[in-house]
């Protein structure tokens, strides 16, 4: 059995993986940080960046209780890095060629542009390239004086480059235990490449089938794997989805996600364009069969008898008996 803890409010993105697996169960830290013991088998710790400190210590007992019990961990809480600890690491290993500052340090980036976003979250949607010093200045000075705390925000260098004019992309890589595979490739008309919406516009461009056989190739050939495995080991991440652009054919890696959305399938390859299903499937299909291959058994109970734990355990013998009553 493999189980999936998330964030309750983030359980959403693997909804689809678990059905689609059928040997799969989600699980909630708030639920988790209840239970006096949990099956053995394969537990895979998402969502670390939504979690307080507080909630990474007790999620680093769960899982030193449950490897202790014999269940396969991946993304153990005390090994997995925060995302200004990564960034700054793929750039002294000479992996990225940008860097990454804390809004509160008094950030001198080396390059710019640069942009500010969250180390709590990915969303990417309304970012906006800040060209110099004195700006930057300024946008951390008006932060403060609108009451916008700049603790949890990052100072980012831009790292991107055009497949073609007014064009960029985005690949993603997934690890899933060893095995490292090259997902997707998307392009934008916006250098914050995500989905595009405009799809018409896409199949319209010139360069349409260019932008199709790239992520045929990708996929196929599983395209930049060393480098991305390094990136996942120095990241201390054994299950998440790495987004990257490439510079001069260099990976440069935004951010893992731990918590990545898997869709539908029914779903996916109706609303992907024809020409690229067939890659879909093929990267699809082994993602899937990475994950069934951490699959491991479940027979038997791990006691989880940590002192830090105890409060938790507590709590939810105080709330059933409140519900009784």
């Amino acid at each position: 059995m493999i189980n999936i803890v998330t964030t309750r409010s983030h359980a959403y993105t693997v909804r689809h993986l678990v059905r689609q697996l059928g040997n799969a169960r989600r699980w909630s830290y708030e639920r988790l940080f209840r239970q006096k013991e949990l099956p053995s088998g394969t537990w895979i710790f998402t969502d670390h960046e939504r979690l307080s400190n507080f909630e990474i210590a007790l999620a680093a007992k769960l899982a030193n209780k449950l490897e202790q019990g014999g269940a396969c961990v991946l993304n153990h809480p005390a090994h997995v890095r925060g995302r200004y600890e990564l960034l700054t690491t793929l750039n002294k290993a000479v992996i990225n060629g940008f860097s990454a500052w804390r809004c509160e340090s008094e950030p001198r980036p080396n390059a710019f542009p640069v942009f500010i976003r969250n180390e709590f979250d990915h969303l990417s949607g309304d970012l906006e390239l800040i060209p110099d010093q004195a700006a930057l200045d300024a946008t951390l000075r008006r932060m403060r004086q609108n009451g916008i705390p700049l603790i949890g925000k990052l100072v980012i260098e831009y790292a991107g480059q055009e497949v073609s004019p007014g064009v960029w992309q985005r690949l993603a890589t997934y690890r899933v235990g060893y095995r490292v595979i090259a997902h997707h490739n998307v392009v934008d008309f916006s250098w914050v490449a995500k989905d595009v919406r405009d799809t018409r516009r896409v199949l319209e461009h010139p360069m349409f089938d260019t932008f199709v056989e790239n992520e045929r190739r990708f996929v196929a050939d599983n395209l930049y794997e060393d480098v991305l495995r390094q990136a996942f080991d120095l990241a201390g991440i054994d299950y998440g989805r790495a987004d990257f652009a490439l510079v001069d054919g260099r990976p440069q890696i935004f951010e893992i996600n731990t918590n990545p959305y898997h869709a539908s399938h029914r779903t996916l390859y109706r609303e992907t364009y024809p020409a690229r299903i067939e890659t879909q499937r093929l990267s699809e299909d082994r993602l899937y069969g990475a994950l069934r291959a951490i699959d491991t058994p479940n027979h038997q109970r791990i006691l989880l008898d940590d002192p830090a734990l105890r409060r938790q355990q507590m709590l939810k013998r105080i709330f059933t008996g409140l519900k009784r009553a």
